[in-house]
């Protein structure tokens, strides 16, 4: 646009492009391309992801020369044959642009996962100790930070060989020979005594072969996705139909298919998500927040479920007291704005508060969860649950069966995750990174058949307080203790089976 146009007619004099194929560029480049502040620009316009899945990303930004080491690209798994284009162009940082001066020493490093970590490339030069390479003030250039053995190096700025050739935009492409993880990393290594700002404009693109963006520990993922989708629309089609009418009357199944459709929803966007950093390569911030957003809610659901499941309700009775339906209001309505602050939020210190107020109130819904649900199951063990007899022995054979199903799947939900952090850092190498969200993702869909076959065992009309066919009510379970020495009332001659 207009305001870009100085930018692109000094473009065309340092490169001898015309004005349109400078505009052509700039476009493709993205706005970091075009500076319109006299300001200096120290903020990143195209943010890098602390963990990339796939990578494509345009930047700007301005850097101190003092500052030794500037990681572009955190560690991306590439396979064999896998290529990387890089275009950067180094300036001055300020307004006009013009080249930095000739002792700015400038590279640009592709390091494979054995040189970072063995080198410890970024602690290399930053000790206190006057002989750490990088720290003398002395005149000569700072080479052994430029000098580490490296997959690929380019000196972008500093040659006196390539004044000409290191002007404007500078491109580099090459592909990978090893299947590693690999990281790009910005080297300035001037000596200490300078202190200058440059701006560098960079695109950089890592491609795996048959042209996908996606990470080598992530190409499984999209297929997985893939899979999932039809596996719950599957799920949720045979419930239907096994269900059928009588799922109209059954409230707790009628959570659970809501619980599983949101799961279906949360499975579909990161589907989308993973489709689209394959054949893009661009990480865009709304699919990532939104597929973050389905998991909040799939999660509230879920826990709603096993919440009302614990409290007993349809179950030992068919309402909860005024009380409980304030708390349970209160912490799942916490519950999804601070989940969904945490999801949709960019400010670190704001981030890290919503997380604590989101995992405290997490743990105040599953510390009731495990009280009301070990206070049920006792309670019918004792026969001291305030209920009707029921009318068989099996019916509260079931309601214990119910009970300890749900329990054994929480503690599924609740324990499993912790055994996989070990499983993840212990046992799996970086390639199968992909296996820790299969392993999660087959535990949901585990429990929630878990769940929906338990449930199926649940009708409302025998389980809640009845009346037998004259309209005499059924005689309560005494608690242990009480009515000794006392007549009782007679009950009908199908409740004369011993109490369970």
């Amino acid at each position: 646009d207009g305001s870009c146009r100085s930018t692109c007619c000094g473009c065309g004099r340092r490169r001898g492009r015309t004005l349109k194929e400078c505009s052509m560029g700039l476009r493709r480049r993205g706005t970091g391309g075009c500076v319109k502040s006299p300001l200096l620009r120290a903020v990143v316009l195209g943010a890098v992801l602390a963990t990339a899945h796939g990578y494509r990303q345009n930047f700007n930004v301005s850097i101190n020369i003092r500052t030794r080491m500037n990681r572009v690209v955190p560690l991306f798994g590439l396979d064999k044959g896998g290529q990387v284009r890089i275009e950067v162009d180094v300036a001055k940082a300020g307004w006009p642009r013009v080249p930095p001066p000739l002792w700015a020493n400038v590279y640009l490093a592709f390091f494979n996962a054995q040189q970072w970590y063995e080198y410890d490339v970024p602690n290399f030069g930053n000790g206190v100790d006057p002989a750490y390479p990088c720290q003398s003030e002395d005149t000569h250039q700072c080479v052994q930070l430029c000098s580490l053995p490296s997959v690929k190096r380019f000196q972008i700025w500093g040659s006196p060989h390539r004044v000409q050739q290191q002007l404007g935009v500078q491109s580099f492409a090459f592909n990978v020979t090893e299947r590693t993880e690999y990281t790009l990393v910005l080297l300035t290594c001037a000596s200490i005594a300078h202190d200058e700002f440059l701006n560098v404009q960079m695109d950089v693109t890592m491609i795996n072969p048959n042209n996908q963006h996606l990470s080598v520990e992530k190409r499984p993922l999209e297929p997985m996705y893939l899979s999932l989708v039809i596996i719950y629309l599957g799920l949720l089609a045979g419930g239907a139909f096994v269900a059928g009418p009588a799922l109209r009357g059954q409230a707790l199944l009628q959570c659970l298919a809501g619980a599983v459709s949101l799961k279906w929803l949360e499975v579909v966007f990161n589907l989308a998500y993973y489709r689209t950093l394959s054949t893009t390569g661009r990480d865009y911030p709304a699919l990532l927040q939104t597929t973050r957003l389905g998991d909040v809610l799939t999660n509230a659901a879920f826990l709603a479920l096993l919440l009302l499941v614990s409290l007993g309700w349809t179950i030992t009775r068919s309402t909860l007291t005024k009380r409980e339906q304030q708390l349970c209001w209160s912490f799942f309505s916490l519950y999804g704005v601070f989940g969904i602050l945490h999801s949709i939020c960019s400010t670190p210190a704001y981030c890290q508060s919503f997380l604590l107020a989101f995992y405290i109130v997490r743990f105040l819904i599953t510390f009731c969860i495990i009280v009301a649900m070990n206070a049920n199951i006792e309670r019918l063990r004792a026969g001291t649950v305030d209920v009707p007899r029921p009318l068989t022995p099996t019916q509260l054979y079931i309601k214990l069966l119910i009970f300890h199903n749900i329990r054994l799947a929480f503690l599924g939900v609740l324990v499993f995750p912790i055994g996989l952090m070990f499983v993840e850092v212990a046992v799996l190498s970086w390639e199968q990174a992909w296996v820790g969200p299969m392993l999660q993702e087959l535990l949901y869909l585990v429990v929630f058949t878990l769940v929906g076959r338990t449930l199926r065992l649940h009708t409302p009309e025998d389980m809640l307080p009845q009346q037998d066919t004259e309209g005499t009510e059924l005689v309560p379970i005494p608690a242990a203790g009480e009515g000794e020495g006392e007549p009782q009332q007679e009950a009908d001659v199908g409740d004369a089976a011993p109490n369970a």
